[in-house]
């Protein structure tokens, strides 16, 4: 589930002591010495996939890098949470640090879903997230078409990429036949990863903790809901009004364009008008394959080998998962990856 992650720690006093462990730990037994461009002492070093910096005369520390690559060499398989909670022991242990020492201070969250066929087009049909449209990633050199798509915030960033694609840029392709669409939200604060876990701190002695991946897959699950892609509608039945509302309608900017030069009652009532449009559309046009995989993905993920450490039974993933099982089967449209609606479209 956690791929990229910076993690911040500060030694404790004694520093002799502790500075002596650090030097003696896995983690920093290939370091070398230099002079920062602020002139200052720092450390670095590179441990499985991990960038490690230590400056001595503040005794903190930055970790960068993957965790997933850290544990498995590689981001393109999965990584399920009795994975993780073996490797933030790991990663401790080699930086003779205790977890809850390593402050997470960045960090992604998402999935590799297992696709049928290259994702290409559902990804050039994403649109926006929330009120932020999706652009292209630039793509790696000698690559000619963008290979995945982001919709920037404040606090995260919501990517959605071919990872297939990705894996096969670096030389590691996946088996022929097997297609990867990488699913994540990016916290570039970490504000935004502690109002969802309800922590004051989050350290990585939290990462495996069974209510805090809960808490990010309820998310992951929410901004997928969230993300809206264009869709081809069928009009058939509907008068010319209604099927121009129904396009137009689909771009944030239309609502945003019209709202000063529209008296506020016509306003409400398109706006309610092309909310009951959207809706019979998307009832017409049920879940798109991706919306059924995630929910199934995550909970695959979530699943502990050590029963010690397991999930309850019951929870608002596993509720809301249901829920979009039972939409599914009433040929309800989950509300995943759909033309939003209005008030969604008005979300702040």
């Amino acid at each position: 589930m956690y791929d990229d992650l910076h993690l911040r720690f500060e030694l404790p006093a004694p520093y002799a002591v502790t500075e002596q462990a650090l030097a003696d730990s896995l983690a920093f037994a290939h370091r070398t010495q230099e002079e920062g461009d602020d002139g200052r002492l720092l450390i670095r070093a590179k441990y499985k996939n991990l960038r490690i910096t230590y400056w001595p005369d503040q005794h903190r520390g930055l970790i960068r890098g993957s965790l997933h690559r850290f544990a498995h060499g590689s981001n393109g398989s999965h990584f399920p949470a009795a994975d993780v909670a073996r490797a933030c022991a790991e990663l401790a242990a080699a930086l003779a640090l205790p977890p809850a020492a390593l402050v997470v201070s960045r960090l992604e969250v998402g999935v590799n879903l297992e696709v049928p066929t290259p994702p290409r087009k559902f990804m050039e049909l994403l649109d926006h997230h929330k009120r932020s449209p999706f652009a292209a990633m630039a793509p790696p050199a000698g690559v000619s078409r963008p290979l995945g798509y982001v919709a920037g915030h404040a606090d995260y960033k919501v990517k959605v990429y071919d990872k297939a694609a990705h894996l096969a840029q670096q030389k590691k392709p996946l088996p022929k036949g097997h297609h990867l669409l990488r699913y994540e939200v990016a916290f570039t604060r970490a504000r935004e990863a502690l109002k969802i876990t309800g922590r004051t701190q989050l350290t990585l002695a939290d990462l495996p903790d069974s209510g805090v991946m809960g808490a990010f897959a309820v998310h992951l699950q929410k901004q997928w809901g969230l993300i809206a892609r264009r869709m081809d509608f069928d009009y058939a039945g509907l008068s010319m009004a209604d099927a121009e509302l129904l396009r137009a309608g689909a771009d944030t900017k239309f609502w945003e364009g019209t709202r000063d030069t529209t008296p506020p009652s016509t306003y409400k009532k398109h706006k309610a008008r092309y909310r009951k449009l959207q809706q019979q559309a998307a009832h017409r046009a049920g879940p798109h394959p991706y919306d059924l995989l995630l929910p199934k993905q995550l909970e695959t993920l979530l699943q502990l080998s050590n029963p010690g450490c397991a999930r309850p039974e019951s929870g608002p993933f596993l509720h809301a998962c249901n829920q979009l099982e039972n939409r599914a089967q009433n040929n309800e449209q989950p509300g995943v990856m759909s033309m939003p609606t209005v008030p969604m479209l008005m979300a702040a």
